[in-house]
């Protein structure tokens, strides 16, 4: 491959870095040499795109040392959620990155969790950290507090609207990073437990499965309600490289190399024109992206009507270029209709009417067939380096073609290093531990405490008649300002927490004035409080200074699965930390092993949305929607969220002996959720709370998970 010249990254005008993804060498290969000022790659094994090729450590070493000639930063992505067997692995990892982080090619360590936080900042502060987009910033309070942890660079949430990451870019104290093109998740980022629920697969984790894609009946009705269009922001590039972000970022570490060299290009073309050749390069940009195998693109979030541009319910939702339909098939071969230019060596994938796609095919022949009936329509038989097992009329999407081989790309990327980077061995020599207060001695003494969450003030009557050491309050709007002419006993205060939601209640303007509501029942004795996101944290910044002590509860949302991510939060106040409900009982039991600064609160009945989306679905509220495997979903509409939910809740009345035995005190019944009012399930509720004892019907979510697997693998066939 030659070098183009014309889309190098050289300008005089000072831009926003253009970041493209790479899960391939071939992509990073595609990516340098079409003009990327940046390539982020994921760390195998440990980030967010778990199914991607990904890289190795020694091979991120001669790719950083690679990019010092080429006048390119690579990041590194590890921005999964840590488990507390990986944080010894980690930490070695992390010791590694610090020999890494000293080259000038080195960009940042993108990061998810907040223990990767902790050990990071504690061991090696000199590795510059960007905060993912799964960690939910939203507004500015994010960002202030996101530099006060020492974070470099703010992902910003793909839901916020480009008026609001413009003006944020304007006033942050850290460089801002935004995407701007690739594909879109139904839920907010960081709250989607859907696939993590149905399969064991945590999209927290880099394994999501895309339930968001899947088909949908509601009654006589079926489609693809969820599924989203992919994302294209060639028209705001304009504004975004006159605005103060720091970074544009193009989505797809599992996309081939001809999409990644096509998008590049497109958006430097835009980058770099002058004012006066704009338009003219968008339009020529848009011809280039029409070549990038995608999905339907729309504006995203950054649209006036996110909800009518966005979801199309009849669309399967399968990406790339619909290039042939499967007209009949015989033996290994198929014959399909062409409405595109199909060629040996391309990579194509099915259209899946299941919603899961189907895996890839190359295609090894083509054979022209003569044309048919209207002496228009071009024929082709097909054959394929697999089975040709598709059903008549299935639509088959180009997402790729033939490209080197991957052992060629290493041969000339390590021939062009002039000064290697050697990794040296790491050891583990300092405790990280050592110096945290430990509670778990304390928790043992303390006997079963039970926290209760409810979502409206009309449910406190109740609650407070409850056996519960808290209750805990969801801190809308509407709730708070009932609470405020309500005249509770200060024993009732000690009792009442205040849970502030998730997603936040509005953008940065809107959680001003929320503020404000917190300082002022703060002032009036309202002093506990759970926070579900880094940027509530800046909500008590006053009444701190005032002298307020103020009790912090770490939420669920705050996705903690490992002893680091406690710890992290314990520094920040948090004396009482909510465990993700993703964690197996395996896992629970490993974090028992680790001094735990905070006291862990596990959720043993909850109806938690399975996604939270600013999307309006074409859905029946109350009326279930299921899947062609039967699976069944509940969609609710409240204050313009979206909230997906099971057919059951999560119940973990059963565990509480196991729960006990491993350490573990302190317990929520969550009935602030749901796809009805649970209000009146609070007796039998508490009931089996005290009996140990589930109702049908629940799940136990991840519980047995790793059992489960297990016995998935011994039925397998050999």
């Amino acid at each position: 491959m030659t070098s183009l010249n014309h889309l190098n990254r050289t300008n005089t005008r000072k831009t926003p870095e253009l970041l493209a993804p790479a899960g391939s060498v071939e992509s990073l290969w595609a990516a340098v040499e079409s003009g990327a000022d940046a390539v982020y790659i994921g760390v195998k094994g440990w980030n967010a795109r778990a199914f991607a090729q990904n890289f190795n450590i020694k091979e991120c070493a001669d790719i950083i040392s690679w990019a010092e000639g080429k006048n390119v930063k690579i990041h590194l992505a590890v921005n999964s959620l840590l488990l507390s067997r990986e944080l010894k692995q980690f930490q070695i990892l992390l010791g590694h990155v610090a020999e890494l982080a000293r080259a000038k090619s080195f960009g940042g360590l993108i990061v998810q969790d907040a223990g990767a936080v902790f050990i990071a900042q504690r061991l090696f502060p000199h590795i510059p950290l960007h905060l993912s987009t799964l960690s939910g910033v939203h507004n500015l309070q994010g960002v202030e507090r996101a530099a006060k942890w020492g974070i470099r660079r703010v992902v910003l949430a793909r839901e916020v609207p480009i008026e609001e990451a413009v003006a944020i870019s304007e006033k942050s104290p850290i460089e801002i990073e935004v995407f701007i093109h690739g594909a879109l998740c139904f839920s907010f980022s960081g709250l989607c437990l859907a696939s993590s629920f149905r399969g064991g697969r945590s999209g927290l984790r880099g394994e999501c499965a895309q339930p968001c894609r899947l088909k949908f009946r509601q009654g006589k009705r079926e489609g693809f309600f969820l599924s989203c269009s992919d994302f294209s922001a060639i028209d705001f590039i304009p504004r975004l490289k006159r605005s103060s972000v720091a970074a544009l970022k193009i989505e797809g570490r599992m996309k081939f190399p001809d999409y990644v060299s096509n998008v590049v290009k497109a958006y430097r073309m835009v980058l770099n024109a002058d004012l006066e050749k704009e338009t003219e390069m968008i339009a020529r940009a848009k011809d280039l992206l029409r070549l990038a195998p995608s999905r339907c693109v729309s504006a995203g979030f950054w649209d006036t009507n996110p909800s009518h541009r966005v979801l199309d319910p009849n669309r399967s939702g399968s990406s790339g270029l619909w290039v042939a339909t499967v007209e009949s098939k015989r033996e290994n071969r198929v014959l399909v209709r062409l409405r595109g230019e199909l060629r040996s060596g391309d990579i194509v994938r099915p259209e899946s009417w299941r919603g899961k796609e189907e895996p890839i095919r190359r295609v090894i022949k083509v054979d022209p067939e003569k044309s048919q009936n209207d002496g228009h329509t071009s024929f082709a038989w097909i054959e394929f380096d697999g089975l040709a097992d598709l059903p008549i009329g299935t639509k088959l999407f180009l997402i790729g073609h033939g490209f080197e081989p991957p052992q060629v790309i290493w041969k000339r990327i390590r021939s062009e290093i002039t000064t290697p980077i050697l990794l040296t061995a790491y050891e583990l020599t300092e405790n990280i531990w050592e110096e945290l207060p430990d509670r778990r001695k304390a928790i043992r003494k303390s006997g079963t405490n039970l926290i209760l969450k409810v979502s409206s003030t009309s449910d406190l009557p109740a609650a407070f008649h409850s056996p519960a050491k808290w209750v805990v309050l969801k801190a809308t709007l509407s709730n708070l300002e009932t609470l405020s002419r309500m005249r509770l006993l200060s024993a009732q205060k000690e009792r009442l927490v205040l849970s502030i939601p998730t997603p936040v209640l509005g953008w940065t303007e809107r959680l001003k004035v929320y503020e404000k509501a917190v300082e002022w029942l703060i002032s009036r004795g309202f002093l506990l409080w759970e926070i579900n996101n880094l940027g509530h944290l800046e909500l008590f910044n006053k009444s701190l200074r005032d002298g307020h002590r103020i009790g912090l509860f770490g939420g669920a949302w705050l996705n903690v699965r490992n002893a680091a991510s406690v710890a992290h939060w314990a520094r920040e106040g948090c004396f009482a930390v909510t465990l993700s409900p993703e964690m197996t009982k395996n896992e629970l039991r490993e974090l028992m092993t680790y001094p735990l600064p905070s006291v862990p609160v596990v959720t043993v009945f909850s109806w938690f949305p399975l996604m939270t989306s600013l999307l309006e679905p074409k859905l029946m509220e109350g009326k279930p929607f299921v899947t062609e495997r039967g699976e069944r979903y509940y969609y609710r509409r409240s204050k313009n969220i979206t909230f997906i939910y099971a057919d059951r809740p999560v119940s973990l009345f059963g565990k509480l002996g196991e729960l006990k035995r491993m350490g573990y005190y302190y317990f929520a019944i969550d009935i602030s959720e749901g796809p009805w009012d649970l209000s009146n399930e609070l007796p039998r509720l508490l009931s089996g709370f005290k009996r140990e004892r589930d109702d049908e019907p629940f799940s136990a979510f991840s519980w047995d998970l790793e059992e489960k697997r297990n016995i998935r693998k011994e039925g397998e066939k050999p």
